[in-house]
Formats: C-alpha cells, structure tokens, sequence
C-alpha cells in the first residue's frame, strides 16, 4: 500500500531523509518513531508531495511524483501542527474540506465520530488544543481514504482523547495507518510494528510486542537504595544526592511496595532513552 524506495531528502546541504526504504502493506498499521530530526515528518510529506525528494515513494501502486493528485486522493494526514481558519466553526471548517474533495458537505457525522458534535458551531479560535486535534482527525477520514497518515496524534490530547483516539483507530478496520511520534508509550496498542529512524535512516523493524521490553521508567527517590529490588529493576546513577532507578513499567508496583511509602518521583525518560537498546 505504502512503499519509500531508496528515498533521500536534502534540507540546506543536509541529508534529513537518507537512502531510506521501507513498505507498509494494505491495513497495517505502522509507527515511525525516533527523536526530534529524525525524519519522520519530512517522510510523511513526501507521500504529499510536499518535498522534493529522491528515490520512489507509491501509494497504493500511485508513484507519488508521477501522479501526485491520484496519490494524494489515498490519504488522509493529520499534521503535527494544525493551522484552521480562525472565524469559521468547526462544522464550517468540515464542510470545506469535504467541498475541497469533491464529496457532498455534511459535516456532523465526522464531528460526532470525534466528539465534537457539541461543539459543531464553535469558532475555531475557541476550541482547545484537544478539540482542535480531533478536528484535525476528523478531516482525516473525509472522502473515506485507505491511507491515514498521523503525525504525533497524542500531541494536546489528555488521558480521556488519547482513549478515544485508540477507539477510533480500532474503528477504521482494514485502514493503512502510519503514526509518526517520539513517544513510545501506548503504540504497541495501536499499531502493529514500529520503524526506529535517526538521523534520517530506518535503524530497527520491530513487532508492537517488542514495545515493552524498552518501557521503563525513572523512580528517583532519597537514599539509601531498596536492599532487595525486583527482578529487572536497576540503579542507574546516584545523582544530587537521590537514588535513580531503571524501572520497567511492569514491575512499578512492586518497587512503590518496596520503597514502604518512601517519597519518589516518577520520570518518563526522553524516546532517545528509551531506544538506546535500539540505536546503540
């Protein structure tokens, strides 16, 4: 459904893309994930024509240079950063898009679909980071394109929209989605693999269930250190005084109990942490 062939982009004289091939087959769901200036997102646009690049980009067997509009039909993108006319209303900004596709403008079901039928006649200019996420969402799925393709999706989204964004991709069965995020907590319940990128190259091909070996956290707590630690928990370094532990996600629990109600505090490394395994 998806496929980069030996693609490189050059931004200023630097490679930010570079030699990178990778597939995506009809209704798998793909995460690119890597630090920021990886080339996630400079690898999306080129699925829209929106960089210049080498090598072959096909969507749905469309090459994307050669046939840019026929390609460009495929997929639905929701960008990273999401840019709506101000004075029009959330159902205004729908029906254009449906306009600007050639299908009949009806807005609400999609805006029902992201929670937003409350909000249908709201300018854009008041709706909340959150709600403009699912906006952006939302015209991801008009004109029912085969390909979705989502750039840090989470990004504005509490606990409850990152919930619903799970069901909503769990609703588009026998969709192609490719989400790009420097997070890797939650992708193993959204997609099916992960391609770990840095610096522009495809690194590592991992399964979703390969996800939670990397998941840890950081517990920083007072010392002295637990005698006895759970299996797979270690002490990373000794800094300013406290005690910083390597905590998978699994075994927390067990390291609270451990620490008999001592004060701590719970640290999500950075991805570049997190995938250290990966890239080293």
């Amino acid at each position: 459904m998806i496929a980069w062939r030996h693609v490189t982009v050059r931004y200023r004289g630097q490679r930010v893309v570079d030699g990178l091939t990778l597939e995506v087959r009809a209704g798998q769901r793909v995460a690119l994930v890597g630090p920021n200036g990886a080339g996630k997102t400079t690898l999306l646009r080129t699925l829209l024509g929106l960089v210049q690049y080498e090598g072959v980009v096909e969507v749905d067997g469309l090459d994307a240079r050669r046939r840019p509009v026929e390609a460009r039909r495929q997929v639905g993108y929701v960008p990273q950063l999401l840019a709506f006319p101000q004075h029009l209303s959330a159902a205004e900004v729908v029906a254009l898009a449906q306009e600007l596709r050639g299908v009949r403008a009806d807005p609400l079901p999609l805006l029902q679909e992201a929670g937003l039928a409350p909000h249908a006649g709201k300018p854009v200019r008041e709706l909340s980071g959150g709600m403009l996420r699912r906006l952006g969402v939302a015209l991801a799925r008009v004109g029912d394109p085969p390909v979705l393709v989502l750039d840090e999706p989470t990004s504005y989204l509490d606990h409850e929209g990152e919930g619903w964004l799970l069901d909503w991709l769990r609703a588009a069965e026998g969709k192609t989605v490719v989400v790009a995020s420097h997070q890797l907590r939650g992708l193993d319940r959204l997609v099916d693999r992960v391609a770990v990128l840095q610096r522009g190259r495809l690194l590592a091909d991992l399964a979703a269930d390969d996800l939670r070996r990397l998941h840890w956290l950081e517990v920083v707590v007072a010392p002295p250190a637990p005698d006895l630690l759970p299996e797979e928990v270690a002490v990373l370094a000794r800094r300013n005084g406290a005690v910083h532990l390597r905590v998978p996600d699994h075994r927390l629990r067990e390291v609270l109990e451990a620490l008999e109600g001592r004060p701590v505090r719970v640290h999500e490394p950075p991805v570049e942490e997190l995938l250290r395994e990966v890239l080293s």
